[in-house]
């Protein structure tokens, strides 16, 4: 596995270097490191001119913006025979084990596509922020979606996007070439991570990789109508590209209902009303022969049972029937079978450590001589409980310590 880490470096002489820096001390070393400055205005080339000794390549040209660079990187690390690229904007940090845990999570899982981890947010001078500083406290709220894991990570994705930054993307070479980032101004890693997440391709490493660097430049400071704009316009984006797609696999659009479902309460800066409002425009454009057209070419196992027939039998009399308790119902339900399962796994327990006490000689003796009467005590109301006093009390017998019985 060949990895390059790529940078693509606009008007962050103060930062820089210290992005460059935490690549090489990395655990994993990088294969290649290259960078392209964009055009800055201050001394960000000359800073990264500067580690030429120690193997990073650059060279600057006139701006082109951030989407275009990081493109042309890729397309560079390829030329270059990497088959794994790392992002790292040039004014983040990754954390030492960046590499290689992206690396290991790779080998495991071949099938994914892209990785990604969680993350800490710094200040301009690189000191941590805590969770609830203004401006780390949607980074920070957007990561606690996966703190219990990233079972589904469409439906998570959907909530918000977690990544948060094209600096959390490690991913397969070709497929950054086949699906280059677009030139959005805030979200063109939004719109790769979602068509990842839906296509199933995208893994999540549980552990703090990389360093997100909060400042008084970043593009995301906004006032938040370009940003919801520019949201809408994704989504826009994001179903017209992948349309044929989702039409054509079932699986998919399981992934996908799940991250559209999500949306709903989405902590980024989508508005699902104006997202709406804007399919209505793009109906209302449409022919009705065309929109009845397309309703009846839709094929899937979907029309096999009645979308919400779970939820519509859910009516026990007294509570409604909606998402809220059906959900409590579930978790009930989860927890009777988390009760059932410790019970099995105590019985499983239990019941073969009574035999070998049963089976023991030197116990045998113990019990005669009046010295292992505890370990015949039939104490507790359940198996779990059960199983807790006889373990303790086989820790407890000076009669077992005399000698190894097991």
């Amino acid at each position: 596995m060949r990895i390059a880490v790529i940078i693509p470096v606009y008007n962050h002489a103060q930062y820089v270097g210290e992005a460059i820096q935490s690549v090489l001390d990395q655990t994993r070393k990088a294969d290649l490191i290259l960078a392209i400055d964009d055009g800055s205005k201050d001394d960000s080339l000359a800073v990264v001119k500067g580690f030429e000794a120690q193997g990073v390549q650059s060279h600057g040209r006139p701006n082109q913006g951030a989407h275009n660079t990081i493109n042309e990187l890729i397309a560079w690390a390829a030329k270059e025979g990497c088959d794994w690229v790392n992002i790292l904007n040039s004014d983040d940090r990754f954390l030492p084990r960046r590499l290689e845990a992206c690396a290991a999570l790779a080998a495991a899982q071949p099938g994914k596509q892209v990785i990604s981890g969680r993350l800490e947010v710094i200040d301009g001078e690189g000191a941590l922020m805590a969770p609830d500083a203004p401006r780390a406290r949607w980074f920070y709220g957007a990561q606690s979606l996966t703190d219990n894991g990233v079972d589904n990570v469409p439906e998570l994705l959907g909530k918000a996007n977690f990544v948060a930054t094209t600096s959390n993307v490690f991913a397969r070479t070709d497929y950054l070439i086949a699906n280059p980032f677009r030139p959005y101004r805030f979200n063109h890693d939004y719109f790769f991570l979602a068509g990842a997440a839906w296509r199933d391709l995208l893994a999540i490493v549980p552990e703090c990789l990389m360093q997100y660097r909060v400042h008084g430049s970043n593009t995301i400071a906004t006032k938040p109508e370009p940003l919801i704009r520019e949201m809408v316009r994704m989504h826009l984006d994001l179903f017209h590209h992948y349309a044929a797609e989702i039409a054509a696999d079932s699986a998919m659009r399981v992934r996908f209902g799940d991250y559209c479902r999500s949306l709903w309460e989405n902590l980024s800066s989508f508005h699902a009303t104006l997202f709406h409002t804007a399919l209505a425009q793009l109906a209302a454009e449409v022919p009705e022969s065309k929109l009845e057209s397309i309703a009846y070419a839709l094929q899937g196992p979907e029309f096999d049972t009645f979308p919400n027939h779970t939820l519509a039998g859910s009516f026990d009399g007294t509570s409604l029937p909606n998402l809220s308790t059906l959900g409590q119902k579930l978790d009930a339900l989860r927890t009777e079978k988390a009760k059932w399962n410790a019970e099995r796994d105590a019985w499983n327990e239990l019941l073969p450590l009574k035999q070998q006490l049963m089976e023991s000689k030197w116990v045998a003796l113990g019990m005669a001589l009046g010295f292992a009467k505890s370990l015949t005590k039939n104490e507790g109301k359940g198996p779990v409980e059960k199983l807790q006093k006889l373990r303790e009390a086989c820790a407890k017998s000076a009669w077992l310590k005399l000698v190894k019985w097991q």
